[in-house]
């Protein structure tokens, strides 16, 4: 290049410096309470953006209840705050436990009492009800012995008789047996009615009633005590597989379809220990081999002993400097025999085992129970070491999270860790232990002695699914949670502060949708805008702190009402002060949050593909939510069609204006309220319409013209009254004036010309003060009399 060209090439031309964004807050970091270090941690996956949960699922025997949806329905919040509002991706694996010694005892007892039932109940004999009082005598020295020692247990009748007359006289002592034994009054129902039972089926046979119908009221009022009887003698009979698998599965089905009432999400994947088996005797196999467990007779334990404190990393490369721990969840736990032996099951029998403290990892089957193939015999597995096999399967050496209710931290959680981080000799198996609070019913433990038992059939015939995830989004999940009636009144306000701003919203993005090119000539953006988005920013801000606070879902669901409440008294200042995108971009964002949280109904989005905004409606009983456009729209244009007919009759009969306004509120108060469409009149002439519950219209109607029945009950009271003074008045004025002192035998004898008094009846002359109140008195008759003329004319 030549120095001309040189000098004639263009200078280089740089971009001004970037400026690297300071953040004026911080940005808050999710931490979680890890009841591994019962302190809230900074939440880490292993892998970003993924995380893997494994859940206890549960034992499938029963119908499912309230302390069930406290459990699984929190776990499903965490679960979707996770996913749809931290943007993880969650491997959500969750167990059936299908093998278990409440599961073969209520199979057992199910499959005996109906087999009695349906052979030795089709009539009352003698020797039925001999059956069944030998039972009910079983039952009574069962349940009821240990509460008076004294008495002898071998004659029930006698026991029964001393427990009821201390039930009735000594209240300290009813007191302490409900603190010894938390069954004792379902103890003491099953005894009565099984006695009531017995009674009338005595009497029956007396009377020559032996009716099938007598036979089986006599079985099963004593249900309880003739299925554990009969257990006793013919438990171990019970041979076919179908006995046991066919109760779980029932009982399996019944608790999903609880769950998906309650919107709780399925699992990523399921499990069932009897899908697991040969995984769960290779398990066994290994811990056996490393010496981590032994077998006697059959059983297969873990030695806790040797397990803890025993030195870790054995298969790495050199030792690592760390040692295994037991119990990390609950040491001090350790020594607690009630809750060991609890977790073993009521078919367990430790005599084989070493230490008070080691827990079965298989058991020998006895006659009776369900068994599988193992190198130690025919047996099953003991209940921890199902969800650790299946967790390992599915997700691996190292799970993320772990989760499950607290009363199940010790001793089962802990013996999971302990196999678990045995099997796979590393030092945490789990990183992250969420453990939901207990469930409390109005301040005490739900139990059906305390007959505050609440199926989840109970209590969604009671309140909506909404209702009750939003009462327990109001409580912090680890904690206790107390179910009272007072809090479901909250929910219900705050239900109705939702959906009447959501109604509200949605009529004036209706309209604004309807012209959307609509202008005044200004934007409308003026200081109530700025303030009300301003506020938006600070929810929304405020709303991720406390969700990355452990969940805090009390005081997020508390800022998302606070957010409404503002809106609410912005939108009060009537339509022409509304700014339609503002309102409802807040809208949106608590529709957002409120349907992450599981609070949703129906779709998202329109027939368009729109956002709804709002968080749904629940589809009536028999509801088809796929209805065509002609089912939708015919209620609207018979209403409308009824509507125009009556204008054009009273039109074309020239009525007056205030028939047809007649007819406008009709539309309003009736047509369009089954409709469930809310007519708003408004200062500019142009009615507001907005999508409420027919129901709720109803209601607001209802009371309405209550108050106007009562407003015109108390007019007409008060007209009543009046006329009835004013007639009262005009009879006074019925006799004339010069009349009114001449009453025959009055006070007087002597009048003048005008009918005033001139002497009394003594004849004594009126005095000239008397005679002047007396003028007065006439001249008040006077104009009565006047008043009384002019009405008769």
């Amino acid at each position: 290049m030549s120095s001309s060209d040189a000098s004639r090439a263009k200078p280089v031309v740089a971009q001004a410096p970037w400026q690297v964004p300071t953040r004026a807050r911080p940005e808050p970091t999710l931490r979680v309470y890890n009841s591994l270090t019962r302190t809230k941690v900074d939440f880490v996956t292993k892998l970003p953006g993924i995380v893997t949960w494994y859940n206890c699922g549960p034992t499938v025997y029963d119908a499912s209840h309230m302390g069930h949806a406290r459990n699984y329905m929190t776990q499903d919040i965490m679960r979707r705050i996770l996913r749809d509002f931290f943007g993880y991706e969650v491997n959500f694996v969750m167990n059936i436990t299908d093998v278990d010694d409440k599961i073969i005892v209520r199979a057992r007892h199910s499959h005996l009492l109906t087999s009695f039932l349906s052979t030795k109940a089709t009539s009352l004999s003698p020797a039925l009800l001999s059956d069944v009082q030998a039972a009910w005598a079983a039952y009574v020295q069962k349940t009821l012995a240990a509460s008076l020692p004294n008495v002898s247990p071998s004659d029930a009748d006698a026991l029964w008789a001393a427990v009821q007359k201390s039930e009735q006289e000594d209240p300290k002592w009813a007191e302490a047996q409900r603190a010894r034994e938390e069954k004792w009054t379902m103890y003491l129902a099953a005894v009565k009615a099984g006695a009531e039972g017995i009674k009338a089926a005595e009497q029956a046979l007396k009377s020559g009633n032996v009716s099938e119908e007598e036979a089986r009221k006599l079985v099963e009022s004593n249900s309880d005590a003739v299925g554990i009887w009969l257990d006793k003698q013919l438990g171990a009979t019970v041979t076919d597989p179908a006995v046991f698998r066919d109760l779980a599965a029932f009982w399996e089905d019944s608790f999903f379809r609880s769950m998906s009432s309650l919107h709780v999400e399925r699992p990523t994947t399921l499990t069932r220990v009897s899908e697991y088996m040969p995984e769960i005797v290779a398990f066994v196999e290994r811990l056996v081999k490393q010496g981590s467990a032994y077998e006697a007779n059959g059983d297969v334990w873990f030695d806790t002993t040797r397990f803890d404190g025993a030195k870790g990393g054995a298969e790495e490369e050199g030792k690592a400097d760390w040692e295994h721990s037991y119990a990390k969840l609950q040491p001090w736990s350790k020594g607690n025999r009630e809750l060991l032996e609890d977790g073993e099951g009521s078919l367990t029998s430790g005599s084989t085992k070493r230490g008070a403290a080691d827990f079965a990892l298989w058991k020998s089957s006895k006659a009776g129970e369900p068994a599988w193939d193992s190198p130690w015999g025919l047996g099953r597995p003991g209940w921890h070491i199902e969800c650790s096999v299946m967790a390992s399967a599915v997700l691996g050496s190292n799970i993320d999270v772990h989760s499950g209710g607290i009363d199940l931290a010790f001793p089962h959680h802990d013996n999971e860790i302990a196999q678990s981080e045995c099997y796979h000799d590393c030092r945490q198996w789990v990183n992250y232990f969420l453990h939901t609070g207990h469930l409390h019913i109005e301040g005490l433990k739900m139990s059906k002695s305390l007959k505050n038992f609440i199926t989840i059939d109970d209590a969604v015939a009671r309140h909506s699914a909404r209702q009750l995830r939003f009462a327990f989004l109001l409580q912090t999940w680890n904690a206790k949670l107390d179910f009272k009636e007072a809090n479901m009144q909250e929910v219900r306000v705050a239900e109705t502060t939702l959906n009447n701003f959501f109604a509200n919203v949605n009529s004036y993005v209706a309209e604004a949708k309807a012209d959307p090119v609509a202008s005044d000539g200004h934007h409308h953006y003026e200081q109530p805008e700025r303030d009300l988005l301003a506020k938006l920013e600070e929810s929304q801000l405020a709303f991720r702190e406390q969700l990355c606070d452990s969940f805090d879902t009390p005081k997020a669901l508390g800022t998302v009402l606070d957010l409404v409440s503002v809106s609410n008294v912005y939108l009060s200042g009537g339509r022409s002060k509304v700014n339609t995108p503002a309102v409802a971009a807040v809208a949106e964002w608590v529709t957002r949050m409120l349907r992450m949280f599981g609070l949703g109904e129906g779709s998202p989005v329109d027939a368009t593909g729109a956002k709804v905004v709002g968080w749904g409606v629940a589809p009536t009983a028999g509801q088809d939510d796929s209805a065509d456009r002609e089912t939708t729209l015919r209620p609207l244009l018979k209403a409308l069609s009824t509507f125009r007919d009556k204008i054009r009759k009273l039109a074309m009969e020239g009525k007056p204006a205030s028939e047809i306004l007649a007819l406008t509120d009709q539309l309003r108060d009736f047509d369009m309220v089954e409709l469930g469409v809310a007519l708003d009149d408004q200062e500019d002439g142009q009615a507001r319409f907005k999508f409420v519950d027919p129901e709720t219209l109803r209601k607001a109607r209802d009371e309405k013209a209550a108050i106007a029945a009562e407003k015109l009950a108390r007019k007409a009271t008060a007209a009543a009254a009046a006329e009835a003074k004013r007639l009262e008045k005009l009879e006074k004025g019925r006799v004339a004036p010069q009349d009114m002192f001449r009453a025959p035998g009055g006070e007087y004898s002597q009048w003048d010309d005008a009918g005033l008094p001139t002497h009394d009846k003594e004849g004594v002359e009126v005095a000239k003060s008397k005679r002047k109140k007396l003028e007065k008195e006439q001249g008040v008759q006077k104009k009565l009399h006047e008043e009384f003329l002019k009405a008769q004319e």
